[in-house]
């Protein structure tokens, strides 16, 4: 995916909230406004727009002296969703497709985003769980995951945003046993879960924790260490959350599930989808032996 103009507004304003959660709105802050202005003005619309959010988080962490942020909202989210863990595992187990449930719920916690927005919002969560059991999602694209985690021995899952960590968990208790690695990012950048929060979140129990090595939203493989890209191409199955890691992987060169709520008007008009659409994304690499074979298959439901 590439950066468009209506982009540019969200890193202005993501720019001033991440700021103010540590340096209010004085001196400081204006001095990351600037900086990051001039950037915005030197940046490439071709690349995804996780590059600059990337460059916007540097700006922030040299200006401020913050390495994260958002780390009293990460920790907040992984209590409230932990508090959540037993109702929503009876969910889980009552379902007539426990497996379906178990993805509902893991896209549910995809609401824990506060890249568009930091302000805490109790009843926004409530709701996204309230919505798991009913939400439309693609049936035809959970048959296919279903039946290619059944027959996975390496399952690659990468994670999106702290304390959503904790319903990846519940998803990963309903994939083979021992066969997942959890990938999670190599320092902190907006509420991304790193190494820590997704053992505050339980996920070492269930699966293998591993960095991504990138420091910038979403997957950029060119930026990630050499372990996890052998990894990523290695593995039998690869679950990407997130709407960043849709936009940083959605063309890359294999067979990928992505799982997210869409919260960005470019978003859901790259996908064809509505802002509040919840979608199971299957993309596959286009054949090279075939012309008329496309680049991807989506399998979305609004």
């Amino acid at each position: 995916m590439r950066t468009y103009l209506d982009c540019v507004p969200c890193f202005v304003r993501q720019t001033i909230d991440a700021t103010r959660l540590v340096a209010g709105d004085g001196e400081i802050a204006e001095r990351v406004l600037r900086r990051v202005l001039a950037a915005t003005a030197r940046m490439r619309m071709d690349r995804p727009p996780p590059f600059m959010g990337r460059e916007i988080h540097r700006i922030i962490r040299q200006e401020t002296g913050s390495e994260d942020p958002y780390a009293s909202l990460k920790k907040r989210s992984t209590r409230t969703a932990l508090d959540l863990v037993k109702r929503v595992e009876s969910l889980i187990a009552a379902a007539p497709d426990p497996f379906e449930a178990a993805v509902r719920f893991a896209i549910a916690g995809n609401v824990m985003d506060y890249a568009l927005a930091t302000t805490w919002d109790t009843e926004k969560i409530s709701a996204s769980i309230e919505k798991a059991v009913s939400c439309p999602i693609n049936t035809e694209s959970l048959r296919l995951l279903k039946q290619s985690a059944s027959q996975a021995r390496d399952i690659l899952y990468i994670g999106d945003n702290a304390g959503e960590t904790v319903f990846d968990r519940l998803l990963i208790e309903h994939l083979p046993k021992d066969a997942v690695t959890y990938a999670v990012k190599g320092s902190p950048v907006v509420n991304d879960a790193v190494y820590s929060d997704a053992e505050d979140a339980g996920v070492g129990s269930v699966a293998r924790i591993v960095s991504t090595g990138c420091n910038a939203p979403g997957t950029i493989l060119d930026l990630c260490n050499p372990e996890f890209v052998d990894l990523f191409e290695a593995a039998d199955l690869v679950i990407a959350k997130g709407q960043a890691n849709l936009e940083t992987l959605g063309d890359s060169r294999r067979d990928i599930f992505f799982l997210t709520q869409i919260k960005c008007a470019v978003v859901a008009r790259d996908l064809s989808a509505q802002v509040g659409d919840w979608l199971v994304v299957h993309r596959q690499p286009a054949d090279p032996t075939s012309a008329s074979s496309p680049a991807t298959q989506r399998h979305a439901a609004s």
